[in-house]
């Protein structure tokens, strides 16, 4: 696996869109253990493949990631190393999920909640979005 991700990044920095000097390694990621990285990739479990796409992700050091139920199939081992990898991100997130555990863990985020039948919505930080149409 980790090969995988270390052709991904060489071909970020040889197309230009990463600076070798930001470049991260996969183990710096905090993602995936030392016996993870070393499995092939069609032998990683489903969590451990998800971990590997958001590492992918991570790698071209976004600005923004969308993630959407991004716990679905993580064991909660997993769920707690996803929200400390989360919380590190230098990007902005926005992620939508029912996980309450999720929600619970980032609970100090701005939240944005959207209900049904609802005219208008208000986040926790005070944006309002108005539903026209």
């Amino acid at each position: 696996m980790a090969e995988a991700y270390t052709r991904h990044v060489d071909r970020l920095v040889a197309e230009g869109r990463l600076d070798p000097a930001e470049a991260v390694g996969l183990g710096g990621l905090g993602l995936l253990d030392a016996e993870a990285r070393r499995t092939p990739v069609d032998r990683l479990s489903q969590g451990q493949q998800r971990r590997l796409e958001l590492a992918l992700c991570l790698a071209g050091r976004p600005d923004v990631l969308v993630l959407d139920e991004p716990t679905n199939h993580l064991s909660l081992t997993l769920v707690d190393e996803l929200v400390a990898a989360l919380e590190q991100a230098d990007a902005a997130v926005v992620l939508a999920t029912h996980d309450r555990q999720l929600l619970r863990d980032l609970a100090g985020w701005p939240r944005l909640e959207v209900a049904a039948g609802q005219p208008a919505y208000r986040s926790s930080a005070g944006i309002t979005i108005q539903r026209t149409g």
